[in-house]
């Protein structure tokens, strides 16, 4: 049988919920596709018109410069190096209310999360999709705004091009870490430069780094940007490595 785990992960602003899914075989794993479409579609839709019919989805001010439009093309994909930068474009949509999930990332940090500014309360995580990663994130598209996915791996084109097509459909836009084949653009992060640190003694403070968004057969757009919630130990925000 496969092990299915709905459960409630407290934190300082609110409650993320966490649905794991670990590898299934044979009808045991559509029941557990099902039980997470049940689920997952028993939530609020996103509640701020950031689907098909708004022209972008809104990102934090210090990123809008990378983008057309200032923010996100709905039913797009978007290949993220990082993990600090997944969750500063996904930060202003949850900010404003919309869900946000994410996938397949079982030492994702909702620490980090939440220093990011992602608000907990619309946060789905389900860290152990197994090889359902794509059907899971195909799953949570149909209600959730923002879709963050661990590299895929080697991705069937039918497959992604299933998925590709129903984010089109629904409007929800899907953030790898990693490598995506066709994505809209590639964003990654460069040349940080650390500060807080005294002649032996002190900590780290903040972090100032460049971002750089690489569209197909544009010029690479850039920006110079802090990084948030520094406060906090550096691998509280690059908690998965790159």
């Amino acid at each position: 049988m496969a092990e299915q785990v709905f459960d409630h992960i407290g934190m300082g602003t609110g409650t993320a919920r966490a649905f794991d899914v670990v590898e299934t075989s044979g009808s045991s794993r559509a029941e557990v596709l099902a039980e997470l479409t049940s689920r997952i579609r028993g939530m609020q839709r996103r509640t701020l018109g950031t689907g098909l019919e708004a022209p972008v989805v809104p990102v934090v001010d210090a990123l809008a410069p990378l983008f057309p439009g200032a923010g996100l093309r709905p039913g797009a994909v978007y290949a993220v190096s990082s993990a600090a930068l997944a969750l500063m474009l996904m930060s202003e949509s949850s900010r404003r209310g919309d869900w946000v999930a994410v996938v397949g990332i079982p030492d994702f940090s909702a620490d980090a999360a939440e220093a990011a500014g992602i608000r907990l309360d619309r946060l789905i995580l389900v860290p152990h999709p197994g090889r359902q990663l794509i059907r899971a994130a195909a799953a949570l598209a149909d209600v959730m705004s923002l879709v963050l996915v661990g590299s895929p791996g080697s991705l069937a084109p039918a497959e992604g091009a299933r998925l590709e097509a129903r984010l089109r459909r629904t409007g929800s836009i899907l953030l790898s870490l990693g490598e995506w084949p066709g994505s809209e653009d590639q964003l990654a992060l460069s040349d940080r430069q650390w500060s807080g640190l005294g002649s032996g003694h002190g900590h780290l403070a903040g972090c100032i780094a460049t971002v750089t968004a690489k569209g197909r057969g544009g010029r690479p757009r850039q920006v110079r940007i802090a990084l948030p919630g520094m406060s906090e130990a550096p691998d509280q925000i690059e908690h998965i490595t790159e």
